[in-house]
């Protein structure tokens, strides 16, 4: 009896087709699940890194720099003011803030590749609760720093230079015996604006790297089952589900951070105000020295908290944009006449060019608000004696406003992200060392919140133009 083969040779010239249409559809899938799985996880990964930045960047801001100068690099003082009083505050910031591991604050030594702890956040807990793996003792990796001790950088390429400079993270998310944990770390300035030390952060990854690895399994499956097209449309619908999952959990985190920065900084205002009240009743004329410093605190403390509350406007999505008619041309020009102070004490000049009289429907208030930001950063990112152009007019349907400076630029790498939140471009501190990253946030806000929309282009080293165009009906 002859051999007979399932499939004979006429039958697979016949169904060649049809196995290579297969093999296709299982390659083209195979390859589109790897490419949203591995981007879907430098999204996520980048997301995570974002929001480390940004609770990094908000927390650093309540340390007072000369309070954590006063902190003895030995166990000579545990129970100093200014020791406990960091150790609070890196407490209650993870208790605010899920998922934080560890917090601690360190300081640069004479050796570059050690840092000095000058405060930890589990010098607040009890044995018990350091004793992670419940052996009944404190093990020698379980145990709090201690003011004084070192920490070897080796490895840490963002604690040898750059976390001084501005917010970062660790590159990579690494694994320990308690679990996966990627690191972030903000620099905390004195009034003068050097950094005299560096708050860090320890984020539990864990759930990072559960999503990454749940995306994969349907990837899987999609290799194997050749009718598996369907099940593709539901791993795109799932793992958009938990993307939007996680923003959302990101968004509640973030504003609960504001409002304790609010809390942090609400307080000292009123106390600070209070003195004032006090002193000025006194009468006493070697005190008016005291009240113009308090003043100037009050000032600054004011700038950072109104700074705070815009852009939780703008992340929250409540902004109070209120239009009504008016011409923007004069809107911009008392603007421009209001920095002439500023410009004079700089030696720079101010250009105000107009190609058409624009009335239109806006809010003046908010809208002299961008300007004025915008033109502020003009003058602080550009020479004395340079020129910034403010020009006007028509782009289609919309009115336009360009603010143009002769300045140090932004550096390409940092333009496509310079209105994000917390976001400053990596050479602005050697121009303006203090800043928070929120101005141009809080006018992409406001503009886009009007309708419109805000461009910047910049060479680094020549200048930068902000566009701003705004609908006209």
């Amino acid at each position: 009896m002859p051999n007979r083969y399932f499939f004979n040779r006429e039958d697979f010239r016949q169904l060649w087709p049809v196995f290579a249409l297969t093999g296709v559809i299982v390659i083209a899938i195979a390859s589109a699940g790897f490419f949203f799985f591995f981007h879907g996880q430098r999204i996520v990964e980048a997301q995570l890194k974002d929001k480390l930045r940004s609770t990094a960047t908000a927390a650093a801001i309540q340390f007072d720099a000369d309070t954590l100068m006063k902190i003895k690099t030995d166990e000579s003082d545990m129970d100093s003011a200014a020791l406990k009083d960091s150790i609070r505050k890196l407490q209650r910031l993870r208790e605010e803030v899920t998922n934080i591991k560890y917090a601690y604050i360190m300081r640069q030594t004479d050796n570059p590749d050690k840092l000095m702890f000058l405060a930890d956040a589990d010098l607040a807990l009890t044995k018990d609760e350091l004793d992670k793996n419940k052996n009944g003792t404190v093990d020698s990796d379980e145990e709090a720093s201690l003011p004084g001790d070192l920490y070897d950088i080796e490895d840490i390429p963002a604690l040898k230079a750059e976390a001084f400079l501005h917010p970062t993270t660790d590159e990579d998310i690494v694994k320990d015996q308690w679990g996966w944990t990627i690191s972030g770390y903000a620099p905390i300035h004195n009034p003068a604006g050097q950094t005299v030390a560096v708050l860090g952060i320890d984020m539990d990854a864990s759930e990072f790297t559960t999503l990454s690895r749940s995306a994969f399994s349907p990837v899987v499956l999609l290799l194997m089952i050749l009718a598996g097209i369907s099940i593709g449309g539901s791993t795109l619908l799932f793992l958009w589900k938990r993307r939007l999952e996680t923003m959302e959990r990101m968004d509640i985190e973030r504003s609960g951070l504001m409002r304790l920065a609010f809390h942090q900084l609400g307080g000292p205002l009123t106390i600070i105000n209070w003195s004032i009240e006090e002193l000025e009743e006194q009468g006493q004329e070697f005190l008016q020295r005291t009240i113009g410093n308090i003043q100037e605190g009050v000032k600054r403390l004011t700038k950072i908290l109104k700074t705070l509350k815009e852009a939780d406007l703008v992340h929250s999505g409540n902004i109070d944009y209120r239009p009504e008619s008016a011409s923007l041309g004069a809107v911009l020009r008392d603007v421009a006449r209001d920095m002439k102070k500023r410009l004079t004490s700089r030696k720079q000049k101010i250009n105000v060019e107009f190609t058409d009289s624009i009335k239109m429907e806006l809010d003046p208030k908010l809208i002299a608000g961008v300007a004025q930001e915008l033109i502020t950063n003009a003058i602080d990112f550009s020479p004395e004696g340079s020129e910034i152009t403010v020009m006007s007019g028509r782009h289609g349907r919309y009115a336009q406003f360009e603010i143009e400076d002769q300045g140090c630029g932004i550096p390409k790498k940092d333009l496509h992200r310079i209105f994000n939140e917390f976001t400053r471009g990596s050479n602005a501190t050697r121009y303006k060392a203090d800043g928070n990253g929120l101005g141009l946030y809080i006018v992409r806000g406001i503009v886009e919140r009007a309708g419109g929309r805000v461009i910047a282009e910049s060479r680094e080293g020549v200048g930068t133009k902000i566009i701003v165009r705004l609908p006209m009906a």
